[in-house]
């Protein structure tokens, strides 16, 4: 070797290592600008050229890269072999925490090679730098939108009334002014908080509440029509809602959530989604009782399907009742599901998760709670934020038909207060309950934790009794109900978020996550109360927290990863028939935990079947097919395809099984023995 060949690969070498330190310095000791996270995206992808590439998914609006590095062993192909994972952070770009994972996740994956030896990752670690930038910019404010123009108050101007700092102290926070129409009074015994008056009560508003700014466009409005914008965490297809204020002209209206859409669907070996940002389906299962089109529990059939379904057109029917009804006035092997019923009769859009669905849902759930107790990550704390229509995860799930795992990382703490009587049952305590212990309880004590647990006024001990011992409700479907219910007011009224921010202010924060009260002579609004609750106080912990909040939670990823649908060649089997004809049977395993695919994605049959293949020389296939499909296999289940043959000599075939996202394979046969 020359000694300029010797010097250009030290060089390189160096750089490599230059570089592969960069990355390993990167710390979680603070929360990083969109900026930041795009240059550690750069330096994780020049100190890892073989196994990373960097994709620029999109230009904001406001001229921000949004990067996506991708991490795997085929970063070079086009068409990929083994499947992905896709992990998507900050859609809505109010979760500085959610981008520390993404990264810290990133960071992981290049540790550990083997979670990156036959599968690939894509990992997005800001979704919405537009509004990302807002946690680090004076004066400091919360808001999803990015920076496309947007006339809210439909005047002839655009963005004209943003809010003002007026106190001047770098924080957006609340104006507060006594008024005779005021509907808002201070919280009797913490009079920082405040609640809507109840008339019922006898009480009565003594303040209007307003965002801290001025009447900059003198229409008698405050800050109705700030700069921007669309928040790309609500702009996806499933639930997409027309005529918002910060939802955009339609679904993928911004470059940033229409590339994201089409990265998605054009890589059909993504085959399971992670969420981070303020949402939970690790903790809390996709959420039902959403209502839709059609209530799948009382279908009526039109009077033009009827008569040759042998239904009548006025009663109304089960899914189940009109599967069963469907299937024999179909051609033999089609599969009747669902999704062509549905289809069949027009009933629109699937709005709830599938029961088979949430099956794995609340089994990995409950796993995830362990793993949060043995990583000593605290549970008790506010409950995360549900989903919101629009959102990338239910879109991941209802659409593209993956299993969807959405996952926040701290909220608030809950304040602990005394139990009174009554209050010592928990929706823990009651899962663990038989019906028998439960009623035992008496109406007194169970009438009171239903009141502490924010059950509905009606919900009454007498009709639970009577419910559990009828058989119509047990423990378990109740404390998850219970789960669900938001957390009843205290009787002051406090909301227990706003009890919990002014706990957590006081306590770790040194007040500063809520300011007091101060006048402040408004030009407009004359004498006015400037203070409030800090943005981003309630949903982003001190720098000092992160480390030990994604060490203990960011592992999880590769917990659910490990139980992706895996399709195999199990065992296989040959029968001679005599005449050089044989049968052969193969049965196609899914190693995985995850069915293949899910039950939503059997609906909405966007995910391929198996595909299964028998090839090679000197045979004929007498019976079945050289192209044979399995439309789904259950978790650790088989499936099995047999196949005639006539092979005149000894021969060998190859069976191969092949999915887009649940890897392939391929196994050998010897017909009449090997040759």
């Amino acid at each position: 070797m020359t000694f300029i060949m010797r010097f250009f690969v030290i060089s390189v070498l160096l750089f490599t290592v230059s570089a592969g330190i960069m990355a390993a310095e990167l710390t979680f000791d603070r929360y990083h600008t969109p900026a930041a996270i795009n240059a550690a995206l750069q330096d994780f992808a020049r100190a890892n050229p073989v196994t990373t590439k960097l994709h620029t998914l999109a230009r904001s609006a406001g001229g921000r890269d949004v990067l996506m590095l991708e991490i795997g062993p085929e970063v070079k192909n086009v068409k990929k072999v083994n499947p992905a994972v896709l992990a998507v952070a900050n859609m809505e770009g109010t979760v500085p925490l959610s981008s520390e994972a993404a990264l810290y996740l990133i960071k992981l994956i290049l540790e550990k090679p083997d979670v990156h030896k036959v599968l690939t990752w894509y990992v997005l670690p800001c979704g919405n730098p537009d509004a990302a930038i807002g946690y680090f910019q004076k004066p400091l404010m919360m808001d999803p939108r990015n920076t496309t123009p947007f006339n809210d108050d439909r005047d002839d101007q655009t963005d004209e009334d943003d809010e003002d700092d007026l106190d001047g102290n770098g924080i957006i926070t609340t104006m507060r002014v006594k008024d005779p129409e005021g509907r808002w009074m201070p919280i009797p015994g913490e009079a920082r908080l405040m609640k809507r008056a109840d008339w019922a009560k006898g009480e009565k508003g003594l303040y209007k509440l307003y965002t801290e700014g001025l009447d900059n466009d003198a229409d008698g409005e405050y800050n109705e029509d700030g700069p921007g914008g669309v928040n790309i965490g609500i702009t996806f297809p499933h639930l997409f809602k027309f005529f918002t204020e910060t939802g955009g002209r339609w679904s993928g209206s911004e470059e940033e959530s229409f590339n994201l859409i089409k990265f998605s669907s054009d890589h059909r070996e993504i085959g399971m989604a992670f969420v981070f940002g303020a949402s939970n389906f690790c903790l809390n299962p996709p959420r039902g009782g959403r209502r839709g089109e059609a209530d799948l529990t009382k279908l009526k059939i039109p009077e033009r399907f009827a008569s040759f379904m042998g239904a009548d057109p006025n009663q109304t029917y089960s899914m189940e009742e009109v599967i069963e009804m469907v299937r024999p006035i179909v051609p033999p092997g089609m599969e009747v599901d669902e999704s062509m019923v549905a289809g069949f009769l027009g009933l629109g859009a699937v709005v709830n998760p599938l029961t088979d669905d949430l099956k794995f849902y609340k089994e990995l759930s409950d796993k995830y709670k362990e793993f949060l107790k043995d990583n000593k990550i605290d549970i008790e704390r506010l409950d995360p934020a549900p989903d919101k229509d629009g959102s990338f995860e239910l879109w991941a799930y209802y659409h593209l038909g993956l299993p969807s795992f959405a996952m926040d990382f701290w909220t608030l703490p809950k304040v602990k207060e005394e139990k009174k009587e009554g209050e010592e049952i928990t929706p823990e305590k009651l899962e663990k309950m038989t019906n028998e212990e439960f009623i035992a309880l008496g109406e007194e004590k169970i009438e009171a934790f239903l009141k502490s647990s924010g059950a509905p006024a009606n919900f009454k001990a007498e009709m639970v009794i009577d419910a559990l011992k009828s058989g119509k409700m047990d423990t378990k479907k109740m404390a998850e109900m219970m789960k669900k219910m938001p957390q009843p007011k205290s009787e002051e009224g406090a909301d227990p978020r706003d009890k919990a921010l002014l706990a957590f202010s006081d306590k770790e924060l040194g007040g500063k996550g809520f300011l007091e009260w101060t006048p402040y002579q408004h030009p407009t609004l004359g004498e006015v109360e400037i203070g409030g609750e800090v943005p981003f106080v309630h949903n982003t912990p001190p720098a000092e927290k992160i480390e030990g909040l994604l060490k203990g939670q960011v592992p999880w990823v590769f917990e659910i990863s490990q139980k992706m649908a895996r399709i195999k060649v199990g065992k296989t089997e040959v029968k001679p028939m005599g005449s050089s004809v044989y049968q052969v049977k193969v049965w196609v395993e899914n190693t995985g935990y995850l069915p293949y695919p899910t039950a939503m994605a059997k609906r909405n049959k966007r995910i391929q079947p198996v595909v299964v293949t028998l090839e090679g020389d000197g045979f004929k296939i007498v019976d079945g097919k050289k192209r044979s499909l399995i439309q789904s296999v259950a978790g650790n289940q088989a499936a099995s395809v047999t196949w005639i043959v006539f092979a005149e000599k000894p021969t060998k075939l190859t069976v191969k099984v092949h999915t887009e996202m649940a890897w392939s394979d391929a196994a050998s046969i010897a017909l009449g023995g090997s040759r």
